[in-house]
Formats: C-alpha cells, sequence, structure tokens
C-alpha cells in the first residue's frame, strides 16, 4: 500500500515539475532555428575560419534551466574538430581532435555551410 501511495506522490510531484517548468522557461524554438543560430555564434565569436558546421544531434537542454546545446563536427583549415555549440555559450571541443589554431587577425570572411542534423544545409555567406 505504502508503494503504491509512493509512486502516486511521485508521478504528481514529477508532473508538477513539468507544468512549473513549462510556465518559467517558454518553449525553445524549432531545432533548426537553433542549430543556425548556435552556428552563427560559433563563427562570429569563436572560430571565424571554420568552413562548415554539420550538426550530429539534434540539440537540447540537458536539464531545467540548462542552456540549449548540440553535438556538431565543425570543419577549420580542412580538419575536422568534434564540438558542442550552442547559440549563446561558448564551445566545447570534445573527441580528442583538439583546439582549433587561432584564426589569423584579420580573420577571413568565408562562406559557412551549416549541415543541419535532418540533412538538409545552407551556405551562410
Amino acid at each position: 500500500m505504502s508503494a503504491a501511495l509512493l509512486g502516486v506522490a511521485l508521478i504528481a510531484g514529477l508532473s508538477a515539475c513539468s507544468l512549473i517548468g513549462d510556465r518559467l522557461m517558454p518553449p525553445d524554438p524549432p531545432v533548426r532555428d537553433q542549430q543556425r543560430a548556435s552556428a552563427l555564434y560559433f563563427r562570429d565569436q569563436w572560430q571565424p575560419n571554420v568552413e562548415e558546421v554539420r550538426f550530429t544531434r539534434d540539440g537540447g537542454r540537458p536539464g531545467l534551466g540548462a542552456s540549449w546545446r548540440a553535438n556538431a563536427i565543425a570543419t577549420i583549415e580542412g580538419r575536422e574538430y568534434y564540438v558542442i555549440i550552442s547559440p549563446d555559450l561558448g564551445p566545447s571541443f570534445v573527441g580528442g581532435t583538439g583546439t582549433p589554431p587561432e584564426a589569423p587577425t584579420p580573420a577571413p570572411h568565408l562562406p559557412l555551410t551549416v549541415v543541419y542534423s535532418d540533412g538538409t544545409s545552407e551556405v551562410i555567406e
């Protein structure tokens, strides 16, 4: 009997957290918009000589209050780097590929190819 009561209480508590969380945080924009914003933020704020950003997953928030982020492969000077990028946070370089070289000053203005996790792509000048 107490196990059933505990189960009901747990479900009610989790449901309440979900409802409260939805009220505190508005829903995220569509995945494609988040990925595009992340690729541009990565280029504009961290790596101006990136040639391509290819998203390997849709992305999301790893927890309540966490920033949206997605796994991607960034091609810089012909070399691939595994990254986790966000539209408002600095990148994390993962997978043992190291960090890319510093961009030359002034950085070249390269077209950026973005390959979205749904397989579509676009070139941003």
